[in-house]
């Protein structure tokens, strides 16, 4: 007989749980959940119960109490909190998580997930440098965070978001400070950067480089005349630095996914798919950028996005 082993931290993480339910609880006098809202929308009131929860539920995350939940958001079709946790998954905190979003009156929608989310950036020992001269350095470039021994690698966002920057993700930031090119041109030491609560960083070019105004899209160049926010049903197409150019469409926002690191708030979900090696790459839509590629499943669908709001 398989027999399960509850520890005191377990025991203690569950309680402080149950203390954070305590004050999290809806007053006796909530109304109840409203009837399924007409075609064109949710209703006020439900859509007032479901941001209400998803703060909670941000709380709680922040508190490190959100256990194996993956990611949650407001699915503003189906007027519903929809929550990810690993599929399996019972351990105190996780079930007191997902106790919080099911005694609240509103309408929540629990899936299982086969593998975790994860950040998307990629270790791997490093590569003779390309000997070929750089004619100028393109969003969608591969980052080495060294020349020599393991590196970290990531996927240069958009450059002149930010004047005389490019960009990438906060937790490439996190791994590593100073950026180089496939033939070992420094790019830039990070400036400022966000990871967790939320995952960009910007990177000023280094002296003399040359960052051009468009991003590697497939076998050709997709020139960037602007930028703005990702909107629900977009198409969008992001480039990543192991994965190439794939797309999908934008299908929840404002999503909060929890990663091991902590969680981070505001992100967009897309059904392009993707893999380690991709964090930071540009995400567009047309000639306008909209995004930055964050993490996703190891391998595959969907691929969860910062957008362009720092």
């Amino acid at each position: 007989m398989k027999r399960t082993t509850v520890t005191r931290s377990m025991l203690s993480m569950a309680a402080a749980a149950v203390l954070v339910l305590a004050g999290l609880a809806a007053p006796a006098t909530a109304d109840p959940p409203t009837a399924d809202p007409p075609t064109g929308g949710c209703l006020a009131d439900r859509l007032t119960r479901l941001s209400t929860l998803r703060h909670r539920l941000d709380e709680l995350a922040l508190n490190g109490l959100a256990g194996n939940s993956q990611y949650w958001y407001v699915d503003h079709r189906r007027c519903t909190l929809a929550i990810a946790t690993l599929r399996g998954a019972a351990d105190p905190v996780t079930s007191a998580f997902l106790h919080t979003a099911r005694m609240l009156p509103a309408p929540v929608e629990i899936t299982e997930l086969g593998a975790p989310v994860t950040t998307r950036v990629a270790r791997r020992p490093a590569a003779s440098p390309d000997t070929r001269a750089a004619t100028g350095f393109h969003g969608g470039s591969t980052l080495y965070s060294g020349l020599t021994g393991t590196v970290f690698i990531c996927t240069a966002g958009f450059n002149g978001y930010r004047a005389n920057t490019t960009g990438t993700a906060g937790h490439c930031a996190r791994d590593a400070p100073t950026w180089y090119d496939g033939t070992g041109t420094l790019i830039g030491t990070v400036d400022e950067s966000r990871f967790p609560g939320a995952d960009w960083a910007v990177i000023p070019a280094a002296e003399g480089l040359d960052l051009t105004s468009d991003i590697l899209d497939g076998d050709s160049t997709t020139t960037i005349t602007g930028f703005a926010r990702p909107r629900l049903d977009d198409r969008v197409c992001g480039t990543g630095a192991t994965s190439g150019t794939r797309c999908g469409t934008i299908d929840a926002t404002d999503v909060t996914v929890n990663y091991p690191e902590g969680p981070v708030t505001g992100l967009v979900r897309s059904t392009q798919s993707g893999t380690a090696g991709d964090s930071g790459g540009p995400v567009h839509t047309g000639h306008t950028g909209v995004a930055l590629i964050s993490g996703g499943p190891p391998e595959g669908a969907p691929t969860f996005l910062q957008p362009l709001n720092f």
